[in-house]
This record gives structure tokens, C-alpha cells and sequence, in this order.
């Protein structure tokens, strides 16, 4: 019997590397063999991850193909199609599905057991929907209240239970099987299951009956069971109980059979194949967005420099939780005129591009890098698109900032716990939405229907579509609600990698072009204002935001000359005449003769008192105690100048000028404010415990994610050259160890002792059963169900070899490999020989036939004593498929 693990090995290295491809968490880390490969593709964790990024078309396929194999139908390409599309699909429509068709058999979701039909992989009916297709259970079983369904009166006699129900009737009798019964159903006459006498009933049944059975059809298809006897539903659910076309689950509810849906569908599994949501149109003109983009791009590297300005001379102060706190946000807003919100988001911003990061000190504060000096010293588009690189890959959430968390505490900006894994792979998602509308202004509910579409079982918050919107519209990256030619090229930046070099010299290039020509005209009028016509030059803008206030921005900016804006000038180095002469240089007409005299007189003023910096002083009353101090060249270090005749100053801390001092032979004693002795503390000063509460940092100086690219294709094909040589390597031993290895004697001593019993490890390996398939860790003896010795793992129960030609080392104790077999011994309803560590130690094999594999646990039926019985996964020791087995 070909197998899923047969099928994965009979991939060429095209079809294998594309495997990888589509589904990278097989490469990482790499597998060793080609089986461990197929082991892993069938775990639940792999196919879970699989299947939440399938489209609700591919999802819809892979329903079908899963409800058919349920039933006992072949799914073929003609069966698939009826049971998707119907009897007369469209062309297009056919050629969609066998699309989907080969991107699931390519994906390793759906396999090929003969080349004319498909089956679902092993897993893949683990993470089903509790109603795939929406199709409840089959009529065969009685449905619990917790969903599961239970029948008795197998071959034996004995009783079963299940937990899945999932078996369908033959035909419409009501003989039953074990809904636990392993493998392919037997086939299902479901045409059957309404009966031309329950048609015609149909035709008269009272009212709401028809409306009833219409709403289960197509799932879902439990109902509440109406709470009166006189209500309106009370009767027509009577009526379908009556007629068979209804069953009781509960108490509460009615359940529709699987049988009868099919029936009533005509033998479809769906109405027919989705399509994605439709974008709206493009109704913007591009100009308008391009100029839109620009104008927001200034701004917010506007409000970045003026952050990083305010922020190099009063650093902001951090919590001692980490983060911002709400007052200094509340400041910072007031100090850039805008919203909170926004103020959160330019803090988060600048410090995603690490011009702004907590200094370390105690306390701590928030202050300008060394990076944010090269970044001001850039030009407008190159200081844009660091910005927007930075925002593309990082994990912040800004949009958090002044909600409460589970603890109902309040979140505050650059706190640590703002950091959010996904948000580079959604940021990177709405983006491709916007990119897939040109000129069309999205808005958050059309993008996450297109992205529900997509990704049914992973669908993002609506509240953070919404706010990746805000951002990318304050960042420039979307114009008047439409994406620009500078956000065509960010989407086009692979998800979770950081952009190029050449992605941001098109960057640059996008936005440079997208922005207005920088003017270097000052217009200076005689009230001490002036205004730029247009967005102002590198130098005009330095000497601007040197020497004058911001009055109003817009297509032009007005600004006013003030005596504290011009002192601030003065304070930057400039004179006087240096900056009257670069006023000059902007202006046509000249400096007016009040903006003149305004800086002039501040001019004058300015300086006029002098401040100056020391960390220590001595005074003394008799000056000659001070001579040649300030000369005597061992004390040069001190930074000594006199500043009066009985007082000099030190750029040296207290304490070192304190010991310099009476190295030289003097006695100085320490005083205070009030010129009282101060007695010296010699004590050390305590040291703070590294990583103090909130001093944690998210992963990378931005809490960005750093995510490594997708595997590239040279990649996986060296990997696929690998695992093709470990395949070979497997043959050859297991070949050679098959060879080597005499057929067990069961009266050879030992055996009847119940010597301890070897598992294979791997092919050509010999494991002791210290160590179990799922993890755990056993020792004793090996002994079989009836108590004697157990045989070697090569051996089947009747003491034969079980060795499988063309299958490398069919035991295994490896956990992932040993539950893969498990897994797909339950999907085809074959048997496997399992060592099982009981409570003392001692290895006990048994004959199994498994039925489920979930939660850690394993539901098998025990061939020899006709029972059932549940294993947890870390007490299997050793598993070993019987080739030829029913």
C-alpha cells in the first residue's frame, strides 16, 4: 500500500524544493532524511501552520476532498469538480480548481495515492473545522451534547467509542459501524438517505419546515430545538424529527445528518468556488496623491527633527517601568502642536529608526543617538526613507499608546511590551491590498474583507488594519487614501526583511520626485516676519529653524523674527553680521530696517553676562596659600584657574581635587553652600542591579523584527542534495543491517528470560528503550502482552522479519517519525507493532490499530484483544509499521 511518506520520498528535487518552498518551517531546522521530511510534513503543528494560510478557495477544495473521503467517494479530478462546481462548471471555474488542486498536492496537503485520485494528508483532519463543508456527522452515530458520537455492536461484539463520528451508513439502513474505524470509509449511498417517500412529505409539510431544512443545508447544521411547545418553530421541527430528516444532538438541539445534507445538495460539497472580494476602482487622479504623499512626508520628518531637537536639550525623562510618561507625551504634543496620538506615533517612529534610545544613566531618560547627527545631515527624501524602511520592519504597535492592558494598566510609548510579532507581516499585507487598488482610496473594512478572504482562520483586528492606515497616511506612504509611487516600491519589499540599498535608493527616488522643488527665496517684510514661498532649501531651513519662530505652514510657511529666536542664533555661534549677511543672501530685497536693528540690538546685549562651568572651587583666606597652584604643572589635570584672589575654580570633580591637594601637602577640608565643614563620606557608593524592572529591551535597539528572508532557491536545493544523500545513506545501512542480523530464536537464552529488548534508532541503529518515541525515559525489560519476552523490533508478531524492501528502517524511535507513522497508520486503517512503557518500566508490544492521535494521546484498537484502549505518547517506546497489514 503507497503511503503519504512514499509519496513525499517519490518527489523529484523540482517538486521537493517547491514543498519547501511553500512551506519553510519543514527546512528549519533541516530535516536529515527524506522520511524525517515526511514525518514532519504530517506533525499537527506543521499542517496547522499550512493550513491557516490557505485562501478560502484552497480551503474549500481541501473540505471537499476531506468530506469525500469521509464518505467513501474516490475524489477524482471529475468527482471534485461536481462536488465543488457542479454538474455544468464553468470553464474558468475548472481551470481554478485544478489550479488549487495542484497547489495543495504541491504543498503536501493533498496526496495522490494512485495517479487518479487525491486524499487529504495525515493531520489535515485534525484541524478541520468541528463541521468541514458544513456537514455534521453521519447518521450512523448518536451525537453527544459534547459532539462526539458512540456506537456498539462491532464484528466481536464488543463496545467502542468515538470521538470524531465521522463514519458514514450503507445506504439508509440502520446497521452501524465503528465511527473510530480507521482509514477510507466505506462508501456511502447518500443519494439514498432521502427517499422518494420523504420527498413527497416534503412537498406538504407545514409551514417553516422547508425554511428550517433550507438554513441546515448548508450549514451550519445544528439548530435550537424551539424552548415552547407552541412556538413558531415548534411544529416544523417536529415534523423533520418525524420524518427522519432531523435528529436529536441534545436536549437543546437538532443536528442534521450528513446523509441527508448530501442528499438535499445533490451530492455537493459546496455551492460552488469563492471568489475574492472585489477592490474599488481608481478615481483619483495621481497628482493628487502624489502631492498628498509629499506634503505628509514633510511633515513627519518635520516633527522627527524638531523631536530629536527638543529631546538633545531636555532629554525626556523614562518610567521606571519603562516608556514615556503620560505628561511628558502630553508636553511633547503641546511642544509639536499635535494630537497624542500622533505625538506617540513620532516617538515610536524615531525611535524604530534609532535616532532616540534610552541613555543607560540613573536615572534614565530618552536622548538623540549618535545616528540621529547623520540623519539630519541628510537631504529630505534620504531622511524619509530611513523613516519608512525602519516603520516596514519593525514590531512596534504605536496605536496601543493610552490603552489598558489585561492588568488594566495603562500603556505608555516606547515600553517594551508595545511589541507585537505579526505586525510586519500584516503592515506588509495591507500593503499589498493598497498596491492591488491603484488610485482607489481603500478603506480598513474593504482591506480586511479581502484579507479575511485570504486568510479565513487568521484574520487581523480590525482596529489594527485601521491604525496601519493612519500611520502609512502620516508617513507619506499613502496619498488622499491611495497608495503613491514611493508605497509601490515599499510593498514591493519582501515580507519581514529589511529593505536594500537599492530598495532605498528607489525609494529616495520615489519621494524626491513626488516632492516640490526646494526654493532658497526669503521674502522679509517690515512687521519682522517672512515667508517661503514653497518648501525651503537644506540651508534656509537650518537658518530658519536657528533664528525664527513658525508661524503657519502650508503651501508656504510664515515665520516671525522674535529677540529670543534671534539670541538663539546668536547662541549657535553665529555674530551679529553673520547672520544679518545670510539673511541677506535669501532675501531679494534686502533686510528691512526693523528686522536689522532687532538683531542688532540683540547683538549688543548678547553676552554681556558671562556663565561658565566648574565642578569644584577653593577659597582660602590668605592668598599666599594658592600660589602656584594654577602654574604648578602635576596639577594641570585639575583644570585650576583663578577666579579670584582668594578663590580658584577646578573643571575636576570634589574628591580628586580634594586628593590632589593634600598629595601636594596641603590639609583642605570640604565645605557646604553655607560654608560649614562638610566631614568626607569614604564609604563606596552602592551599586544598582543590572536590569532593573522595565529596563528590558524587545529584541533589536527598535524592537523591530529581524526576521531572517525566506529560504532562497539555492538554498533548498542544496538541502534537497542533502536529504537525497541521507536517504541513500538509510538504504544502505538498513541493507546492511537486515543482512547482518540472524532471525530471532525465541527459545535462545535470554528470550525466555525476558532479556531487555532493542528498538532500531534509525535505520542501521540500535537504541535502548531508556529513551521513548515521545519523549519520556523508560527502562526494564521488554515483555510482550502475554507476559513473554518481547522480540526484537524487526521481528512482527510472529516472529518474522518485517523488514520492507525499498523502505529505509521501518521501526523508529525518533518522537517526530514514530508519530507520523502513527498518524498515517490511523489514516489508512493499518496496523503497526508499538512498544509500550508500562508503570514499572517494562516494555509491553502490542498489535495496534490506531484510530486517533490528539492531545498527546493515542486511541488504538488492540487487534489481539478486540478492545480500545488510549496511550498517552510519551509512554510509546518504539513504533514499527507491518508491511502487508490490513
Amino acid at each position: 500500500m503507497v503511503t503519504f511518506s512514499d509519496s513525499v520520498r517519490a518527489r523529484d528535487d523540482a517538486r521537493l524544493v517547491a514543498l519547501l518552498s511553500r512551506r519553510p518551517d519543514l527546512a528549519s531546522p533541516s530535516p536529515s532524511t527524506l522520511l524525517s521530511l515526511a514525518a514532519r510534513a504530517m506533525s499537527r503543528a506543521s499542517v496547522h501552520r499550512a493550513v491557516v494560510s490557505l485562501d478560502v478557495a484552497h480551503l474549500e477544495v481541501l473540505e471537499a476532498v476531506h468530506v469525500l473521503e469521509t464518505i467513501g467517494d474516490e475524489a477524482t479530478d471529475e468527482r471534485i469538480l461536481s462536488a465543488v462546481l457542479g454538474s455544468s462548471p464553468e470553464p474558468d471555474d475548472a481551470a481554478r480548481l485544478a489550479q488549487i488542486l495542484a497547489d495543495l498536492d504541491e504543498s503536501a496537503l493533498l496526496w495522490r495515492p494512485t495517479p487518479t485520485t487525491y486524499r487529504v494528508a495525515p493531520g489535515v483532519d485534525e484541524v478541520q473545522d468541528t463541521f468541514p463543508a458544513g456537514l455534521g456527522p453521519s447518521a450512523s452515530g448518536a451525537l453527544t451534547a459534547s459532539g462526539s458520537s458512540s456506537t456498539s455492536g462491532s464484528s466481536s461484539g464488543t463496545s467502542t467509542s468515538s470521538g470524531r463520528g465521522t463514519t458514514a451508513a450503507a445506504g439508509a439502513s440502520a446497521s452501524t459501524t465503528s465511527s473510530t474505524s480507521p482509514g477510507p470509509a466505506a462508501q456511502t449511498d447518500w443519494s439514498l438517505a432521502v427517499t422518494p417517500e420523504m420527498h413527497e412529505a416534503l412537498a406538504s409539510a407545514p409551514a417553516g419546515a422547508r425554511s428550517i431544512l433550507a438554513a441546515l443545508t448548508w450549514g451550519p447544521p445544528v439548530g435550537r430545538m424551539p424552548s415552547t411547545a407552541d412556538g413558531p418553530t415548534a411544529a416544523p421541527t417536529r415534523w423533520l424529527l418525524e420524518h427522519g430528516f432531523v435528529r436529536k444532538a441534545d436536549a437543546h438541539h437538532v443536528l442534521l445528518p450528513r446523509e441527508v445534507a448530501l442528499a438535499l445538495r445533490e451530492g455537493r460539497t459546496h455551492r460552488g468556488l469563492s471568489t475574492p472580494p472585489q477592490l474599488p476602482p481608481a478615481t483619483l487622479d495621481p497628482a493628487t496623491v502624489e502631492a498628498e504623499s509629499a506634503r505628509a512626508a514633510q511633515e513627519i520628518t518635520r516633527l522627527v527633527a524638531d523631536l530629536v531637537a527638543l529631546w538633545q536639550e531636555t532629554p525626556a525623562a523614562m518610567l521606571r517601568s519603562g516608556g514615556l510618561g503620560v505628561r511628558d507625551l502630553r508636553r511633547l504634543g503641546l511642544r509639536l502642536e499635535v494630537d497624542e496620538r500622533t505625538a506617540a506615533f513620532v516617538v515610536e517612529l524615531a525611535a524604530m529608526a534609532g535616532l532616540v534610545v534610552d541613555d543607560g544613566d540613573d536615572p534614565a531618560s530618552y536622548a538623540p543617538t549618535l545616528d540621529a547627527d547623520d540623519w539630519l545631515a541628510d537631504d529630505l527624501p534620504r531622511r524619509w526613507t530611513t523613516l519608512v524602511t525602519a516603520w516596514h520592519s519593525s514590531a512596534r504597535t504605536p496605536w496601543l499608546v493610552g490603552s489598558r492592558d489585561e492588568r488594566g494598566a495603562l500603556r505608555s510609548a516606547l515600553e517594551p511590551e508595545l511589541h507585537r510579532a505579526w505586525v510586519p507581516r500584516l503592515r506588509s499585507e495591507v500593503l499589498g491590498v493598497l498596491h492591488a487598488a491603484p488610485g482607489a482610496p481603500v478603506t480598513a473594512d474593504q482591506i480586511t474583507s479581502v484579507l479575511r478572504w485570504r486568510a479565513p482562520r487568521a484574520v487581523p483586528p480590525h482596529e489594527a488594519v485601521d491604525a496601519l492606515l493612519v500611520e502609512s497616511a502620516l508617513l507619506g506612504v499613502t496619498g488622499a487614501g491611495a497608495l503613491s509611487a514611493a508605497g509601490a516600491v515599499l510593498a514591493g519589499v519582501p515580507v519581514l526583511t529589511v529593505a536594500d540599498d537599492a530598495a532605498r535608493a528607489a525609494l529616495a527616488s520615489a519621494m524626491g520626485a513626488a516632492l516640490p522643488e526646494a526654493v532658497d527665496d526669503l521674502l522679509l517684510q517690515g512687521d519682522q516676519t517672512g515667508i517661503v514661498p514653497g518648501r525651503p532649501s537644506p540651508a534656509l531651513e537650518a537658518l530658519l529653524a536657528d533664528s525664527a519662530v513658525v508661524e503657519s505652514r502650508g503651501s508656504a510657511i510664515t515665520v516671525r523674527f522674535t529677540p529670543e529666536s534671534v539670541t538663539r542664533a546668536l547662541d549657535a555661534g553665529r555674530t551679529g553680521e553673520e547672520l544679518l549677511a545670510e539673511l541677506a543672501v535669501h532675501s531679494r530685497s534686502g533686510v528691512p530696517q526693523p528686522l536689522e536693528y532687532l538683531v542688532r540690538d540683540a547683538a549688543r546685549r548678547h553676552g554681556q553676562l558671562r556663565l561658565g562651568a566648574a565642578s569644584a572651587y577653593v577659597r582660602v583666606e590668605d592668598p599666599v596659600l594658592l600660589a602656584g597652584l594654577v602654574e604648578d604643572p602635576r596639577l594641570r589635570g585639575l583644570g585650576l584657574f583663578r577666579i579670584a584672589p582668594t578663590v580658584l575654580a577646578s573643571s575636576a570633580a570634589p574628591s580628586q581635587l580634594l586628593a590632589a591637594l593634600r598629595e601636594r601637602g596641603l590639609a583642605p577640608a570640604m565645605e557646604g553652600p553655607d560654608g560649614q565643614v562638610v566631614h568626607a563620606d569614604r564609604r563606596t557608593p552602592r551599586v544598582r542591579l543590572a536590569g532593573r524592572r522595565g529596563r528590558r529591551r524587545a529584541p533589536g535597539v527598535d524592537g523591530s523584527a529581524r526576521a531572517v528572508a525566506p529560504d532562497r532557491p539555492d538554498r533548498l536545493q542544496a538541502l534537497v542534495a542533502v536529504l537525497r544523500r541521507g536517504e541513500e545513506q538509510a538504504r544502505a545501512a538498513q541493507a546492511a543491517g537486515t543482512a547482518g542480523t540472524a532471525q530471532p530464536n525465541p527459545t535462545a537464552p535470554g528470550a525466555a528470560s525476558g532479556g531487555r529488548a532493542a528498538t532500531t534508532s534509525g535505520p542501521g541503529r540500535t537504541a535502548s528503550p531508556g529513551r521513548t518515541a515521545g519523549g519520556g525515559v523508560s527502562a526494564g525489560r521488554g515483555r510482550s502482552a502475554d507476559g513473554s519476552a518481547a522480540p526484537s523490533s524487526a521481528s512482527a508478531s510472529t516472529g518474522t522479519s518485517s523488514t520492507s524492501a525499498g523502505q529505509p528502517g521501518e521501526g523508529t524511535t525518533e518522537p517526530v517519525v514514530a508519530l507520523a507513522l502513527l498518524r498515517e497508520a490511523a489514516a489508512d486503517g493499518r496496523e503497526v507493532l508499538v512498544d509500550i512503557v508500562g508503570p514499572s518500566g517494562d516494555l509491553t508490544r502490542r498489535r495496534l490499530r490506531p484510530t486517533r492521535l490528539d492531545a498527546g494521546r493515542l486511541r488504538a484498537v488492540d487487534v489481539a484483544r478486540e478492545s480500545e484502549l488510549t496511550v498517552a505518547v510519551h509512554r510509546i517506546a518504539n513504533v514499527e509499521p507491518i508491511p502487508g497489514a490490513p
